[in-house]
């Protein structure tokens, strides 16, 4: 990959997830921590984004070809995304009490959701809340806490006290990338502990993943793919997941 093509590749992951470590990038792009590093100084240096310790953070003034969804927020439009939220909100039942997780597929999700009647949503994600917020039908619960200004979350400082007694429909998330022997990753420690959190209170995890990050690695594992038991994707990824599916019984939602 050429040195343009790994600079735009960059921006586009940093459009999408806000935030990504060193040790992400380089596994993704198949580059030296130090090539990401380089690349990384550069695009701080045009105004692009912000690097902390092992990583870098998108900043927020860098809104070309997004959509407002609330103060300092954008979303770029994800024709993937936007098909993985209508296919998502289709096995929503009424009267069913769902969790939305953090990121931009949920947000997707929820949009999707928001001229349905008679859901109930917990979210933590300030993006999820924006896409009902007129929604006339939909009760929502937020889930307060420190705020993740990556990302547009809150995450109580009691995760697992703010849960106590609750009982969940269905859960949904995405990851940052799916692969055969990783299983589902991500970069974002914090959406880790919520992710296992929420999953003892769920009666039906559901991971919302769309197809470009099949077969992509990021920092930390979340779970192996048949820890989770349903899936919701874009039809058009590769036979040997199909076959995976089959062999363990997984449930694809992709249609």
């Amino acid at each position: 990959m050429f040195k343009i093509e790994r600079i735009q590749k960059i921006k586009e992951l940093l459009l999408e997830r806000r935030q990504m470590e060193v040790s992400a990038l380089s596994t993704l792009l198949k580059v030296s921590d130090a090539t990401i590093r380089n690349d990384l100084e550069e695009l701080e240096n045009e105004g692009f984004l912000t690097r902390f310790h092992g990583g870098a953070a998108l900043n927020y003034a860098e809104t070309s070809g997004s959509t407002n969804v609330c103060d300092n927020a954008m979303v770029p439009y994800d024709r993937n995304k936007e098909e993985i939220g209508f296919i998502a909100s289709k096995l929503v039942k009424e009267r069913e009490w769902i969790f939305l997780g953090p990121g931009t597929t949920t947000y997707y999700i929820a949009k999707a959701l928001a001229h349905r009647s008679n859901i109930s949503i917990l979210t933590n994600s300030f993006l999820v809340v924006n896409a009902l917020k007129d929604s006339p039908h939909a009760k929502i619960m937020f889930l307060g806490g420190r705020f993740q200004r990556p990302g547009f979350y809150a995450v109580p400082d009691d995760l697992e006290s703010e849960l106590d007694n609750i009982y969940l429909d269905k859960a949904f998330f995405s990851v940052d990338g799916l692969d055969l022997c990783a299983g589902y990753t991500l970069s974002d420690i914090a959406v880790l502990k919520v992710i296992q959190c929420v999953k003892k209170h769920s009666q039906e995890m559901i991971m919302a993943i769309d197809s470009t990050k099949f077969d992509q690695r990021s920092f930390r594992k979340v779970c192996g793919i048949d820890d989770i038991k349903t899936i919701v994707t874009n039809p058009d990824f590769s036979e040997h997941y199909r076959q995976f599916f089959s062999l363990h019984n997984i449930c694809v939602h992709s249609a």
